[in-house]
């Protein structure tokens, strides 16, 4: 059996919370340590929002709009995604072909203005937190930017929404993120952990932190911790348990929005419907990384969706997950669609029929949100298309 289906338990009177957990290439899995909390497990991160220009730049459908709406206010674009292609000539490209990817996140669209090398292209001038680059495996090498690119912006995952000759401020010297130290508090260690604390490795052991709930049920596992230990001490819960402090946590921690969604999946998962309208926009996402996905409903069959509290995007999937497959269950489809990702989508088993209710107060509040790579229609309208694509009926009330 593997760890992930047992039902984990201890001989304490205190909950058990946590589990630490390795994994080898091969599948064998070790168990490291049972806990019983965390300190500093929940971080918000630093925004690092930096000014960039898009050099020379010919802007299409929604990039377009947003440049000619940022005349009056600044336009918020959500996430875009950023390749920079080398050519054939470049030092760096081998002789081949090489491309750099870069996320630009929360983008905002704060002006422009004709482009000094181009009077008929625009340096447009944004702001965004920037993640990258990535690159192939098989170009391995260094970071450079090229003196001559094509770049492309894409809207999320697949359509192209403009092109630049270069993103002034993009390949700028970046500080390593810091990574937040954190404590397990009340630990019960096995015997590989207590080899560990005599003999300590130099740059610590992968290990992946999962969360189970009051039954022992493993709920979340998080991949990206390194057990780097700092210290190690008798617990403050007493008994023979120790506490662990480590030099670094999460390298993706979940922020503190997600701490009250975390305690509420620890007491069960929810019988009921919108138990998830309680929390913030930040909250709401973290629920849906603990529900389990549905392909869809059966064929002739008709779902409702309460509307009521669907103020957001990820209301919005927490509501039609439970319409179509009930309490903490989410939708399995491809939202990236939405953005022109090319995959294709997913297709829905059978054809049903979805009520939306109060489908007015959907509409108002996300009438503000577009991610239509044409930048013609909202997210409510992107949204019911995207069903009727797959074979959906929507009946808006």
């Amino acid at each position: 059996m593997q760890f992930e289906d047992a039902n984990w338990t201890w001989n304490r009177n205190i909950p058990l919370r946590y589990l630490l957990v390795s994994e080898e290439w091969d599948g064998e899995q070790t168990l490291w340590a049972r806990c019983s909390n965390t300190d500093r497990l929940f971080v918000d991160p630093v925004s690092r929002r930096e000014s960039l220009t898009l050099v020379a730049c010919a802007p299409t459908g929604r990039l377009l709009k947003a440049v000619e709406q940022s005349a009056r206010e600044p336009v918020d674009l959500g996430d875009l995604f950023v390749t920079v292609d080398f050519p054939d000539s470049h030092d760096d490209s081998r002789g081949g072909y090489w491309v750099h990817y870069w996320d630009l996140e929360h983008v905002l669209v704060v002006g422009s203005r004709p482009s000094p090398t181009d009077p008929l292209l625009l340096d447009v001038l944004i702001e965004a937190e920037v993640t990258g680059p990535t690159q192939p495996s098989y170009r391995p090498g260094p970071v450079r930017e090229p003196k001559d690119a094509e770049v492309r912006i894409n809207n999320g995952t697949g359509s192209r929404i403009g092109r630049c000759r270069r993103v002034e401020g993009l390949y700028a010297d970046r500080p390593a993120p810091e990574v937040a130290p954190m404590r397990l508090i009340g630990c019960e260690p096995t015997g590989q952990l207590l080899e560990r604390l005599v003999r300590p490795r130099t740059n610590g052991d992968p290990v992946e932190l999962w969360a189970v709930d009051r039954t022992g049920r493993v709920i979340r596992t998080e991949n990206r911790l390194t057990l780097h230990i700092a210290d190690s001490r008798p617990s403050v819960l007493g008994g023979a348990l120790i506490d662990i402090s480590l030099r670094e946590g999460l390298k993706h921690p979940p922020g503190l929005a997600a701490r009250p969604v975390w305690d509420a999946w620890h007491d069960g998962a929810p019988g009921e419907r919108n138990m998830w309208a309680r929390y913030s926009p930040g909250g709401r996402e973290e629920w849906l990384r603990f529900t389990s996905a549905s392909p869809g409903a059966d064929a002739g069959s008709t779902c409702h969706l309460d509307g009521r509290f669907v103020t957001d995007v990820a209301g919005l999937k927490c509501a039609l997950g439970e319409a179509v497959a009930g309490p903490g269950r989410h939708l399995n489809l491809c939202w990236g669609m939405l953005k022109g990702c090319p995959c294709g989508g997913d297709n829905l088993p059978g054809r049903f029929t979805l009520v939306r209710h109060d489908s007015e107060i959907v509409r108002h509040a996300l009438a503000s949100i577009s991610v239509d790579a044409a930048g013609e229609l909202t997210y409510f309208e992107s949204t019911v298309q995207y069903l009727g694509q797959l074979g959906t009926t929507v009946v808006l009330r």
